[in-house]
């Protein structure tokens, strides 16, 4: 320990030298440049010889910048041929040539509310938002450099303007942070209201880069959220990494997972705890514990963002109550957004979203469960109708290995009798996603793979593959997304031909459908015999029930023309 304060201590005598040869080789070379580097050194009127300890941080441009986790390496003058340029396209000041930025022009660079450097990052939306409340802010060049580490002191004072909270213990003096340093009051304070801790023998390493375990335990801590009873069980089934989670941390790294905590870029699954936290990871963390705080709301669904929070629920809108609340807490409950229904079930069941009657690449996981009704007004060569009854559940995690899908089926429930003629099939699926929204899913089943009585077809081994293309930025738009489903399998997947003479071999089957409005798909299919033209409607806002009705067979290529056919399904999440 004694030997890292020592070569702290040298870095930081290191740092000065440096700063103060500048200042005399500017001296030499004319007293115009003398002036400039007097007045970035001190921006501000000289203070009386005696200051207090907080008075010699430097001027006040040094409070405004550093005391706002900038930094010290962010007041450094900009070297000559950088090629850097302010937001509005000029080259910054050149302190070669004598020029500084002036106090106005830097502040207002490092209080940006946009930055050039994270238009299109995936972490775009945390970022932005934090600095709207200034709770993060900018380089005095207008970037936000996402990808540079985080010190402590520097996390230290993010959590300072993040969570504003009366102390819940006295202070404490740590060696390695001298009564001058910048952030001092910023890690005081984080240590006075429990976020943050030192390390043995009073020693807190401001300047030390900050890994993400940290980050997500100084959070867990400070917002006193209980860890789960199977911490093993939650880590291990949670990310691939898990193992090298260091043992101290586990508690709190599971509670971060089950409240929405974790946002791992580019893999989900992969927490890399041991890996410094970079600046768009702790403005990740810190905005999803604002939510979880109830402070901001969660990330849009449609946002790229979403797409790295462990265990993300897209929100669900709520109309307001009248009378409308007046206590800000009660506002604030009101506005929070519910847990989602099941969406990736609905797009399974009967009228699944994307297909009528065809399989696609999506399905049931873990904690799924569905029921659904299927009703034709007649049979093929008959005026009888008839009906199906199915229910299911799922198995695994389809995003982070595989997931499967078990569900029994009782066929001509109305001509027959519930239960006289059924089949149990099964599905394996995995889903891929992009940053684009654009999911792929594939898929291999087989349908009736355990059958009794009469199931037409018989057993039916399939595999198939989903593509979602997004046609807006927003899935909420008309026309947002299509979505294509492309399989080939035997069973009732075959010609018309060959069913009737008893042949076997496989078909193509297929389905396309368009999202014209949130509720509403238009959905083509193609069963492998005949072309099935429908709709699929979501009726009611956050009830996953979603209906389809569609007319089978309607250019009369199987069977004896076209006929009316009718999905209900109800998926459930434990």
């Amino acid at each position: 320990m004694r030997k890292a304060r020592c070569t702290g201590r040298f870095y930081q005598f290191s740092k000065n030298l440096r700063l103060w040869a500048h200042i005399l080789i500017s001296s030499i070379l004319s007293s115009t440049m003398l002036s400039a580097a007097a007045g970035v050194a001190n921006p501000t009127p000289p203070s009386p010889a005696q200051k207090t300890a907080n008075a010699s941080y430097g001027g006040s441009l040094g409070q405004s910048l550093l005391k706002n986790m900038l930094g010290a390496d962010s007041l450094r003058p900009q070297t000559p041929g950088t090629g850097v340029t302010t937001p509005n396209g000029t080259q910054p000041p050149n302190p070669s040539m004598g020029q500084q930025p002036s106090r106005a022009t830097a502040v207002q660079l490092a209080q940006a509310r946009t930055f050039p450097d994270v238009q299109g990052h995936w972490a775009q939306t945390f970022i932005e938002t934090l600095a709207q409340r200034g709770v993060i802010l900018g380089f005095p060049d207008g970037t936000f450099r996402p990808d540079e580490p985080v010190t402590r002191a520097q996390f230290a004072a993010m959590i300072r303007k993040a969570f504003p909270r009366a102390a819940k213990r006295a202070g404490t003096q740590f060696v390695d942070v001298p009564a001058n340093y910048w952030g001092i009051e910023a890690i005081q304070t984080a240590y006075r209201t429990g976020f943050l801790e030192g390390y043995p023998n009073s020693i807190f390493l401001p300047e030390q880069n900050i890994p993400r375990v940290q980050v997500l335990v100084s959070l867990v801590t400070g917002l006193e959220l209980s860890p789960p009873d199977q911490v093993a069980t939650v880590l291990s089934s949670s990310f691939q990494d898990a193992a090298q989670i260091p043992e101290f941390a586990r508690p709190k790294v599971a509670a971060a997972t089950l409240n929405q905590l974790v946002v791992n870029y580019p893999n989900v699954a992969l927490l890399n705890p041991n890996q410094n936290a970079s600046r768009a990871d702790v403005a990740a963390f810190i905005y999803q514990a604002l939510v979880k705080e109830g402070t901001l709301p969660p990330i849009n669904p449609g946002d790229m963002a979403s797409r790295y929070i462990f265990g993300y629920q897209p929100p669900i809108a709520q109309q307001p109550t009248s009378p409308p609340p007046t206590d800000l807490a009660a506002l604030r409950q009101q506005y929070r957004l519910p847990e989602a229904p099941v969406s990736e079930i609905t797009r399974r069941l009967f009228g699944g979203g994307t297909s009528i009657s065809t399989p696609t690449g999506f399905g049931a996981q873990w904690r799924d469960a569905f029921v659904g009704f299927g009703y034709q007004e007649r049979t093929r060569f008959s005026d009888i109708d008839d009906g199906a009854v199915t229910a299911g559940f799922g198995l695994g995690d389809a995003r982070k290995l595989v997931a499967a899908e078990v569900a029994v089926t009782s066929y001509s429930t109305i001509r027959q009798g519930f239960g006289e003629n059924g089949g149990v099939s099964f599905k394996v699926h995995r889903t891929f996603t992009n940053d684009t929204g654009g999911d792929l899913a594939v898929a291999v089943g087989v349908e009736n793979a355990i059958d009794w009585g009469n199931t037409d077809a018989g057993k039916s081994v399939y595999g198939v593959v989903t593509k979602v293309l997004p046609l807006t930025k927003d899935p909420t738009d008309p026309l947002s997304s299509l979505t294509v489903s492309l399989g080939l399998g035997g069973g009732r997947f075959r010609s018309e031909e060959k069913i009737n003479n008893r042949e076997g071999g496989t078909n193509v089957f297929g389905s396309v459908a368009l999202k014209v409005a949130e509720p509403v798909n238009l959905i083509a299919e193609w069963t492998g015999q005949d072309l099935n033209l429908g709709a699929s409607i979501y009726p009611i806002p956050g009830v996953p029930l979603v209906i389809t009705p569609a007319a089978a067979d309607v250019t009369g290529n199987a069977g004896d023309g076209t006929r009316f056919i009718l999905g209900v399904g109800y998926g459930i999440r434990f």
